[in-house]
Protein backbone atom coordinates (compact mmCIF):
# COMPACT_ATOMS: atom_id res chain seq x y z
CA UNK A 1 0.00 0.00 0.00
CA UNK A 2 1.14 3.12 -1.13
CA UNK A 3 -0.01 5.62 1.79
CA UNK A 4 1.03 8.77 0.46
CA UNK A 5 -0.63 8.52 -2.84
CA UNK A 6 -3.78 6.93 -1.17
CA UNK A 7 -3.57 9.96 1.06
CA UNK A 8 -3.34 12.00 -1.79
CA UNK A 9 -6.20 10.70 -3.74
CA UNK A 10 -8.53 11.39 -0.40
CA UNK A 11 -7.71 14.70 -0.68
CA UNK A 12 -8.91 14.83 -4.20
CA UNK A 13 -12.01 13.09 -3.28
CA UNK A 14 -12.97 15.94 -0.24
CA UNK A 15 -11.90 18.60 -3.09
CA UNK A 16 -14.81 16.73 -5.60
CA UNK A 17 -17.34 16.35 -3.05
CA UNK A 18 -17.01 18.71 -0.24
CA UNK A 19 -15.25 21.46 -2.65
CA UNK A 20 -14.88 24.14 0.57
CA UNK A 21 -13.06 21.57 2.88
CA UNK A 22 -10.66 20.79 -0.75
CA UNK A 23 -10.00 24.17 -1.21
CA UNK A 24 -8.89 24.58 2.41
CA UNK A 25 -6.47 21.51 2.75
CA UNK A 26 -5.08 22.58 -0.70
CA UNK A 27 -3.58 25.89 0.54
CA UNK A 28 -1.38 24.25 2.95
CA UNK A 29 1.74 21.72 2.10
CA UNK A 30 1.39 18.47 3.04
CA UNK A 31 4.29 16.82 5.00
CA UNK A 32 4.02 12.64 5.14
CA UNK A 33 5.59 11.59 7.68
CA UNK A 34 6.80 8.46 9.70
CA UNK A 35 6.36 6.48 12.59
CA UNK A 36 9.19 8.03 14.78
CA UNK A 37 7.69 11.54 14.15
CA UNK A 38 5.99 13.96 16.71
CA UNK A 39 2.54 13.66 14.47
CA UNK A 40 1.37 10.43 15.02
CA UNK A 41 -1.73 11.05 13.74
CA UNK A 42 -3.15 14.73 11.24
CA UNK A 43 -2.65 17.73 12.35
CA UNK A 44 -2.41 21.44 10.87
CA UNK A 45 0.69 23.19 12.90
CA UNK A 46 4.07 23.95 12.85
CA UNK A 47 6.96 22.60 14.08
CA UNK A 48 9.55 24.72 16.65
CA UNK A 49 11.30 27.05 14.75
CA UNK A 50 9.35 27.30 11.46
CA UNK A 51 7.21 30.33 9.96
CA UNK A 52 4.89 28.38 7.78
CA UNK A 53 1.69 26.25 8.92
CA UNK A 54 1.29 22.70 7.20
CA UNK A 55 -0.68 19.58 7.18
CA UNK A 56 0.73 16.90 8.67
CA UNK A 57 -0.45 13.61 7.86
CA UNK A 58 1.13 10.08 9.83
CA UNK A 59 1.45 7.66 7.56
CA UNK A 60 1.74 4.73 9.63
CA UNK A 61 -1.64 6.12 11.42
CA UNK A 62 -3.65 5.90 8.32
CA UNK A 63 -2.62 2.33 7.08
CA UNK A 64 -3.41 1.03 10.05
CA UNK A 65 -7.05 2.75 9.78
CA UNK A 66 -7.37 0.88 6.85
CA UNK A 67 -5.71 -2.97 7.63
CA UNK A 68 -7.74 -2.38 10.92
CA UNK A 69 -11.10 -1.31 9.50
CA UNK A 70 -11.33 -3.01 5.92
CA UNK A 71 -10.64 -1.31 2.57
CA UNK A 72 -14.58 0.33 2.08
CA UNK A 73 -14.57 2.09 5.97
CA UNK A 74 -10.69 2.30 5.93
CA UNK A 75 -11.73 4.81 2.90
CA UNK A 76 -14.09 6.65 4.99
CA UNK A 77 -12.83 7.28 8.05
CA UNK A 78 -9.39 8.85 5.87
CA UNK A 79 -11.22 11.12 4.00
CA UNK A 80 -13.34 12.30 7.67
CA UNK A 81 -10.16 12.56 8.93
CA UNK A 82 -9.03 15.30 6.45
CA UNK A 83 -12.60 16.76 6.92
CA UNK A 84 -11.86 17.02 10.14
CA UNK A 85 -8.34 19.04 10.21
CA UNK A 86 -10.17 21.47 7.69
CA UNK A 87 -13.02 22.23 9.95
CA UNK A 88 -10.32 23.08 12.89
CA UNK A 89 -8.93 25.74 10.56
CA UNK A 90 -12.45 26.82 9.91
CA UNK A 91 -13.83 27.00 13.68
CA UNK A 92 -10.28 28.78 14.67
CA UNK A 93 -9.65 26.44 17.06
CA UNK A 94 -5.98 27.06 16.38
CA UNK A 95 -5.76 29.60 18.68
CA UNK A 96 -7.38 28.93 21.74
CA UNK A 97 -6.27 28.67 25.25
CA UNK A 98 -7.71 26.48 27.84
CA UNK A 99 -6.25 26.03 30.99
CA UNK A 100 -7.00 22.10 31.52
CA UNK A 101 -4.99 21.33 27.47
CA UNK A 102 -6.74 17.96 27.53
CA UNK A 103 -9.91 18.86 28.33
CA UNK A 104 -10.50 21.45 25.65
CA UNK A 105 -8.43 19.28 23.05
CA UNK A 106 -11.97 16.65 23.51
CA UNK A 107 -14.27 20.00 23.57
CA UNK A 108 -12.72 21.06 20.12
CA UNK A 109 -13.18 17.65 18.83
CA UNK A 110 -16.78 17.51 19.87
CA UNK A 111 -17.00 20.39 17.81
CA UNK A 112 -15.65 19.24 14.47
CA UNK A 113 -17.04 16.02 14.73
CA UNK A 114 -20.40 17.04 15.26
CA UNK A 115 -20.28 18.70 11.46
CA UNK A 116 -19.09 15.38 10.32
CA UNK A 117 -21.76 12.53 9.72
CA UNK A 118 -21.47 9.95 12.39
CA UNK A 119 -21.10 7.22 10.29
CA UNK A 120 -18.00 7.90 8.94
CA UNK A 121 -16.11 8.53 11.91
CA UNK A 122 -14.15 6.25 13.59
CA UNK A 123 -15.69 4.16 16.71
CA UNK A 124 -12.50 5.73 18.86
CA UNK A 125 -12.66 9.16 17.73
CA UNK A 126 -14.38 11.92 20.25
CA UNK A 127 -17.82 12.54 19.66
CA UNK A 128 -20.40 14.36 21.62
CA UNK A 129 -22.72 11.30 22.23
CA UNK A 130 -19.65 9.64 23.86
CA UNK A 131 -20.82 12.40 27.06
CA UNK A 132 -24.63 12.55 26.39
CA UNK A 133 -24.19 15.77 25.08
CA UNK A 134 -26.34 17.52 22.50
CA UNK A 135 -24.53 18.42 18.75
CA UNK A 136 -23.33 21.62 17.89
CA UNK A 137 -22.39 23.47 20.75
CA UNK A 138 -19.43 25.81 21.21
CA UNK A 139 -16.07 24.78 22.31
CA UNK A 140 -16.66 26.70 25.54
CA UNK A 141 -19.98 25.10 26.38
CA UNK A 142 -18.43 21.70 25.87
CA UNK A 143 -14.93 22.01 27.67
CA UNK A 144 -17.25 23.98 30.67
CA UNK A 145 -19.42 20.92 31.20
CA UNK A 146 -16.73 17.98 30.55
CA UNK A 147 -15.16 18.71 33.74
CA UNK A 148 -18.12 17.01 36.04
CA UNK A 149 -18.69 14.96 33.07
CA UNK A 150 -18.70 11.20 34.70
CA UNK A 151 -17.93 9.63 31.28
CA UNK A 152 -14.65 11.95 30.57
CA UNK A 153 -13.68 11.77 34.21
CA UNK A 154 -13.57 7.96 33.82
CA UNK A 155 -12.21 8.53 30.34
CA UNK A 156 -8.97 10.37 32.24
CA UNK A 157 -8.83 7.96 35.20
CA UNK A 158 -8.72 4.95 32.83
CA UNK A 159 -5.66 6.05 30.58
CA UNK A 160 -7.84 6.32 27.79
CA UNK A 161 -5.90 9.35 26.77
CA UNK A 162 -2.64 8.14 26.66
CA UNK A 163 -0.58 7.78 23.92
CA UNK A 164 -1.61 3.71 23.39
CA UNK A 165 -5.21 5.02 24.45
CA UNK A 166 -8.21 4.29 22.27
CA UNK A 167 -8.56 7.52 22.53
CA UNK A 168 -4.47 8.98 21.10
CA UNK A 169 -6.63 10.84 18.23
CA UNK A 170 -6.52 14.20 20.26
CA UNK A 171 -3.13 14.18 21.49
CA UNK A 172 -1.02 14.92 18.26
CA UNK A 173 -4.26 16.38 16.40
CA UNK A 174 -4.11 19.82 18.37
CA UNK A 175 -0.14 20.42 18.77
CA UNK A 176 -0.88 24.18 18.39
CA UNK A 177 0.86 25.88 21.35
CA UNK A 178 3.06 27.22 19.20
CA UNK A 179 0.62 29.32 17.33
CA UNK A 180 -1.86 30.37 20.06
CA UNK A 181 -0.52 33.79 20.50
CA UNK A 182 0.69 34.81 16.29
CA UNK A 183 -1.10 37.64 15.29
CA UNK A 184 0.54 36.62 11.63
CA UNK A 185 -0.51 33.01 11.86
CA UNK A 186 -4.30 33.73 12.67
CA UNK A 187 -4.71 36.35 10.05
CA UNK A 188 -2.98 33.87 7.60
CA UNK A 189 -5.30 30.97 9.05
CA UNK A 190 -8.29 33.17 8.11
CA UNK A 191 -7.31 34.42 4.84
CA UNK A 192 -7.40 30.68 3.75
CA UNK A 193 -10.65 30.45 4.83
CA UNK A 194 -11.56 33.55 3.31
CA UNK A 195 -9.48 32.43 -0.30
CA UNK A 196 -11.81 28.89 0.40
CA UNK A 197 -15.46 30.71 0.02
CA UNK A 198 -14.05 33.26 -2.69
CA UNK A 199 -12.98 29.80 -4.90
CA UNK A 200 -16.51 28.48 -4.05
CA UNK A 201 -19.13 31.36 -4.75
CA UNK A 202 -21.76 29.69 -3.95
CA UNK A 203 -21.29 26.42 -4.28
CA UNK A 204 -20.38 25.01 -0.48
CA UNK A 205 -21.82 21.78 -1.61
CA UNK A 206 -22.65 19.80 1.44
CA UNK A 207 -21.78 21.63 4.56
CA UNK A 208 -23.83 21.75 7.73
CA UNK A 209 -25.19 25.08 8.45
CA UNK A 210 -23.21 25.67 11.79
CA UNK A 211 -20.55 25.57 9.67
CA UNK A 212 -21.75 28.38 6.80
CA UNK A 213 -22.71 30.76 9.97
CA UNK A 214 -18.51 29.94 11.74
CA UNK A 215 -17.49 30.76 8.23
CA UNK A 216 -20.07 34.51 7.97
CA UNK A 217 -19.17 35.05 11.58
CA UNK A 218 -15.38 34.68 10.78
CA UNK A 219 -14.80 36.62 8.19
CA UNK A 220 -17.46 39.28 8.75
CA UNK A 221 -15.71 40.46 11.94
CA UNK A 222 -13.07 42.99 12.30
CA UNK A 223 -9.54 42.53 14.38
CA UNK A 224 -9.79 44.04 17.86
CA UNK A 225 -8.94 46.98 18.85
CA UNK A 226 -7.57 45.74 22.42
CA UNK A 227 -5.40 42.56 22.51
CA UNK A 228 -7.87 40.77 24.40
CA UNK A 229 -5.86 37.90 24.82
CA UNK A 230 -2.86 39.62 26.45
CA UNK A 231 -4.80 41.79 28.71
CA UNK A 232 -7.22 39.44 30.09
CA UNK A 233 -4.16 36.94 31.26
CA UNK A 234 -2.66 40.43 32.94
CA UNK A 235 -6.01 41.13 34.11
CA UNK A 236 -6.49 37.58 35.84
CA UNK A 237 -3.23 37.76 37.12
CA UNK A 238 -3.42 40.92 39.25
CA UNK A 239 -7.12 40.01 40.15
CA UNK A 240 -6.07 36.34 41.47
CA UNK A 241 -7.02 37.43 45.06
CA UNK A 242 -10.61 38.72 44.29
CA UNK A 243 -11.59 36.10 41.97
CA UNK A 244 -10.89 33.42 44.22
CA UNK A 245 -14.37 32.83 46.07
CA UNK A 246 -15.76 31.58 49.11
CA UNK A 247 -17.99 28.99 49.44
CA UNK A 248 -20.14 27.60 52.33
CA UNK A 249 -20.57 24.43 50.12
CA UNK A 250 -17.50 22.99 50.31
CA UNK A 251 -15.36 22.18 53.18
CA UNK A 252 -11.12 22.95 52.94
CA UNK A 253 -9.26 20.28 51.90
CA UNK A 254 -6.35 21.48 53.94
CA UNK A 255 -8.14 22.69 57.38
CA UNK A 256 -10.79 20.82 56.65
CA UNK A 257 -13.14 23.61 57.70
CA UNK A 258 -15.87 25.87 55.91
CA UNK A 259 -15.90 28.28 54.23
CA UNK A 260 -13.32 26.50 51.70
CA UNK A 261 -12.72 27.71 48.35
CA UNK A 262 -13.43 28.07 44.73
CA UNK A 263 -11.76 28.94 41.90
CA UNK A 264 -13.19 28.39 38.18
CA UNK A 265 -10.86 27.72 35.40
CA UNK A 266 -13.12 29.77 33.03
CA UNK A 267 -13.11 33.71 33.94
CA UNK A 268 -16.72 34.47 35.06
CA UNK A 269 -17.03 37.92 33.15
CA UNK A 270 -19.69 40.94 33.64
CA UNK A 271 -19.42 42.97 30.46
CA UNK A 272 -21.13 46.36 31.05
CA UNK A 273 -22.06 48.59 28.06
CA UNK A 274 -22.70 52.39 28.13
CA UNK A 275 -25.98 52.74 26.39
CA UNK A 276 -26.96 56.07 27.59
CA UNK A 277 -27.19 58.58 24.94
CA UNK A 278 -23.85 60.14 24.79
CA UNK A 279 -22.57 56.80 23.26
CA UNK A 280 -23.35 56.74 19.61
CA UNK A 281 -24.27 54.28 17.32
CA UNK A 282 -20.41 53.63 16.19
CA UNK A 283 -19.30 53.36 19.37
CA UNK A 284 -21.94 50.85 20.62
CA UNK A 285 -20.71 48.69 16.96
CA UNK A 286 -17.25 48.96 18.64
CA UNK A 287 -17.76 47.73 21.63
CA UNK A 288 -19.92 44.68 21.09
CA UNK A 289 -16.70 44.28 18.43
CA UNK A 290 -14.35 44.32 20.95
CA UNK A 291 -17.05 42.02 23.09
CA UNK A 292 -17.29 39.14 20.41
CA UNK A 293 -12.79 38.99 21.07
CA UNK A 294 -13.19 38.73 24.80
CA UNK A 295 -15.45 35.91 24.34
CA UNK A 296 -13.74 34.66 22.00
CA UNK A 297 -10.45 34.18 24.19
CA UNK A 298 -12.27 31.92 26.68
CA UNK A 299 -14.58 34.09 28.85
CA UNK A 300 -17.97 33.15 29.86
CA UNK A 301 -19.58 36.36 29.30
CA UNK A 302 -22.69 37.96 30.32
CA UNK A 303 -24.01 41.50 28.90
CA UNK A 304 -24.84 44.54 31.10
CA UNK A 305 -26.44 47.27 29.33
CA UNK A 306 -27.19 50.00 31.20
CA UNK A 307 -27.29 53.90 31.19
CA UNK A 308 -28.89 55.45 34.28
CA UNK A 309 -30.00 51.91 35.54
CA UNK A 310 -29.59 47.95 34.44
CA UNK A 311 -31.75 48.01 30.97
CA UNK A 312 -31.07 44.25 30.29
CA UNK A 313 -29.01 41.32 30.89
CA UNK A 314 -28.39 37.99 28.89
CA UNK A 315 -25.35 36.14 28.39
CA UNK A 316 -23.14 36.67 25.48
CA UNK A 317 -23.61 33.77 22.58
CA UNK A 318 -21.12 35.69 19.99
CA UNK A 319 -23.05 37.40 18.50
CA UNK A 320 -24.84 41.18 18.71
CA UNK A 321 -28.55 41.78 16.79
CA UNK A 322 -27.57 45.26 16.48
CA UNK A 323 -29.93 47.05 19.43
CA UNK A 324 -29.44 47.98 22.86
CA UNK A 325 -31.98 49.17 25.87
CA UNK A 326 -31.78 52.35 27.24
CA UNK A 327 -30.33 55.64 25.82
CA UNK A 328 -30.93 57.47 28.60
CA UNK A 329 -28.83 59.69 30.97
CA UNK A 330 -25.64 57.85 32.56
CA UNK A 331 -25.24 56.61 36.12
CA UNK A 332 -22.43 54.17 36.97
CA UNK A 333 -23.39 52.70 39.98
CA UNK A 334 -26.59 50.46 38.92
CA UNK A 335 -24.64 48.26 36.81
CA UNK A 336 -21.79 47.99 39.85
CA UNK A 337 -24.26 47.14 42.39
CA UNK A 338 -25.14 44.74 39.98
CA UNK A 339 -21.89 42.82 39.37
CA UNK A 340 -20.63 43.07 42.49
CA UNK A 341 -19.79 39.75 44.06
CA UNK A 342 -21.52 38.18 41.23
CA UNK A 343 -18.47 37.74 38.75
CA UNK A 344 -15.14 37.15 39.02
CA UNK A 345 -14.57 40.28 37.32
CA UNK A 346 -16.12 43.08 35.43
CA UNK A 347 -14.94 45.07 31.53
CA UNK A 348 -17.17 48.39 31.51
CA UNK A 349 -17.14 49.93 28.10
CA UNK A 350 -18.02 53.75 28.51
CA UNK A 351 -17.24 56.95 27.64
CA UNK A 352 -17.65 58.08 31.32
CA UNK A 353 -19.57 61.20 30.86
CA UNK A 354 -21.17 60.43 34.39
CA UNK A 355 -21.89 61.55 37.82
CA UNK A 356 -18.83 61.00 40.26
CA UNK A 357 -18.95 57.65 42.32
CA UNK A 358 -17.03 57.59 45.84
CA UNK A 359 -17.90 54.21 46.77
CA UNK A 360 -15.25 51.87 45.68
CA UNK A 361 -16.90 48.46 44.78
CA UNK A 362 -15.36 45.50 45.04
CA UNK A 363 -15.01 43.22 42.23
CA UNK A 364 -11.93 43.68 39.75
CA UNK A 365 -13.08 46.41 36.64
CA UNK A 366 -11.52 47.14 33.66
CA UNK A 367 -12.56 50.28 32.23
CA UNK A 368 -12.45 50.43 28.39
CA UNK A 369 -13.15 54.31 27.57
CA UNK A 370 -13.61 56.30 24.75
CA UNK A 371 -13.11 59.65 26.59
CA UNK A 372 -10.13 61.93 26.40
CA UNK A 373 -10.82 62.71 30.25
CA UNK A 374 -7.72 62.71 32.09
CA UNK A 375 -7.42 60.21 34.97
CA UNK A 376 -7.68 63.30 38.05
CA UNK A 377 -11.04 64.03 36.31
CA UNK A 378 -12.47 60.14 36.43
CA UNK A 379 -15.90 59.82 38.21
CA UNK A 380 -14.16 55.94 39.41
CA UNK A 381 -10.89 55.95 39.87
CA UNK A 382 -10.35 52.82 40.98
CA UNK A 383 -9.78 49.54 38.64
CA UNK A 384 -7.46 49.52 35.18
CA UNK A 385 -8.32 52.14 32.35
CA UNK A 386 -7.48 51.10 28.65
CA UNK A 387 -8.36 53.84 25.93
CA UNK A 388 -9.73 53.07 22.36
CA UNK A 389 -8.29 55.09 20.05
CA UNK A 390 -8.62 53.33 17.11
CA UNK A 391 -12.22 54.53 16.02
CA UNK A 392 -11.16 53.34 12.40
CA UNK A 393 -12.03 49.83 13.56
CA UNK A 394 -15.61 50.25 13.44
CA UNK A 395 -16.81 47.10 11.84
CA UNK A 396 -19.49 48.03 9.15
Amino acid sequence: MNVEKYLIRAIVHLARHKEFYGHIIQQFQKVYVGEKHRVDTACVSRMQGEKLLKLYLCKPYFKKIVEEAGKEQGWTHTVAAIEHEALHVVFGHLFLRFEDRLRGNVAVDCVVNSCIPKEDLHENWIHPDNYDFPEGKSSMWYYTHLRDNPNYKRQCESGAFGAEGVMSWIMSAHDWKDVEEDAIAQEFMKDVVRKAKDMCGKQYGNIPGQVLEQIEDLLKTKKPVVPWARVLRMFCASSQESVLDWTLKRASKRFGTRPGTRKGDVLNLAVIVDTSGSISDEQLKLFFNEIYWVHKNGAIVTVIEADADVTAIYPYKGKWNGRVHGRGGTDLEPALIEVEKKYDAAIYFTDFYAPEVSRRYRIPTLWVLTTEYDKDEYPYPWGRHIKIEDMKAIPA
